[in-house]
């Protein structure tokens, strides 16, 4: 079975020969790929499609998540970064002071803007070069992440409170360029879009303004993905556990589970596929045989599921070894095959 079918298996609700196996992982693919520093893959569409293809040959993955960082929307939208050679894009000075300045916030063409530009060739390149073989996916991010890479956190926390009238207005242009941004991703060749939303994780809000200043825009997220043709996943790093039956109804294919989270009770509330639920810290620090034995546990958890993808709970560091990326894959041939026919 080809990569691509084995994720298509379990999203139309069939049976896969194994576990899908898809972590979380972007500019860090960098460092597989020797003489490569993170800014070339930051800025070389080329590049980033490579580090992408070559990490999914080596370590087995059935899908890749093409981006750079969380850096994406503010850059596009004029928040001001910098970058380095080897590390994520640094914030410098954010685009808002406050929420009353919501209409400063532009609203251009993806492929106008750095760094969305080069996400999209990027897309288009590796789908040329993996053609149907791999399952394609790319990364945007939520109204509420977007939002603070435009502006300053405790702004929007407060706002909430004191300005939700106006935080609304940021809101709503933040998920008018996104949704814009994840349907160009689709037409650019990724079969699903993610979207990052870890500022609506009950870590950061309550689940009362979850339900007040992310799902509504989530859903309109997740619509304009299936009208382009995509499928949809939803990432919110943390703790989601209190909020789960709420994601559920944003209508997402997918949902990732954090390791703080429990794989079980995610099934159970959501009814969707899950992805995850491995450490990055353990899979950037632990042993290969500790790696090994945290993707076992996964498997026995969420595999008899039929629900299941293994993979990171959320982004996969720099200087993640390669022996635990290997891990994690034999984990999933050793203990993620099916027993009986495939469908």
């Amino acid at each position: 079975m080809l990569p691509k079918e084995r994720i298509l298996a379990v999203l139309e609700g069939k049976t896969p020969d194994y576990v899908p196996l898809f972590p979380k992982i972007s500019y860090a693919s960098s460092q597989f790929v020797p003489g490569m520093s993170v800014l070339d893959y930051m800025t070389d569409y080329h590049a980033m499609a490579e580090a992408l293809l070559t990490s999914a040959e080596r370590f087995a993955y059935d899908a890749v998540g093409i981006t750079t960082d969380i850096a994406n929307e503010g850059m596009a939208l004029g928040s001001r970064y910098e970058r380095s050679k080897n590390a994520p894009s640094r914030l410098v000075e954010h685009l808002l002071e406050s929420v009353e300045e919501y209409e400063k916030i532009p609203m251009p063409d993806p492929y106008e803007v750095e760094p969305c530009r080069t996400i999209l060739r990027a897309a288009e390149d590796l789908r040329r070069q993996a053609g149907d073989r791999l399952f394609i996916t790319a990364w945007c991010n939520g109204p509420l992440n977007v939002a603070t890479q435009l502006m300053p956190m405790d702004e929007l926390l407060c706002s909430m409170i004191a300005d939700p009238e106006n935080l609304h207005e940021v809101l709503r242009r933040c998920t008018a360029f996104t949704c814009r941004y994840a349907q160009a991703l689709v037409e650019a060749g990724a079969d699903a879009v993610s979207f990052g939303h870890a500022n609506a994780s009950c870590t950061v809000i309550s689940p009362a303004s979850y339900e007040e200043f992310a799902l509504p825009y989530e859903k309109q997220i997740v619509d304009a993905i299936h009208q382009a043709g995509g499928a949809a996943i939803t990432h919110i790093c943390g703790n989601v556990m209190s909020i789960a039956e709420l994601i559920r109804q944003n209508g997402s294919e997918i949902i990732d589970c954090d390791h703080m989270c429990d794989l079980s009770a995610m099934l159970e509330s959501t009814g969707r596929v899950i992805r995850g639920n491995l450490d990055p810290a353990l899979l950037a620090n632990g042993t290969p045989e500790e790696v090994y034995d945290a993707a076992c546990a996964a498997l026995r958890e969420a595999k008899s599921s039929g629900r299941f993808i293994l993979g990171s709970g959320c982004e996969v560091n720099l200087g993640t070894p390669a022996e635990n990326m290997q891990a994690m894959a034999a984990a999933r041939m050793d203990h993620g095959q099916y027993e009986g026919e495939t469908e």
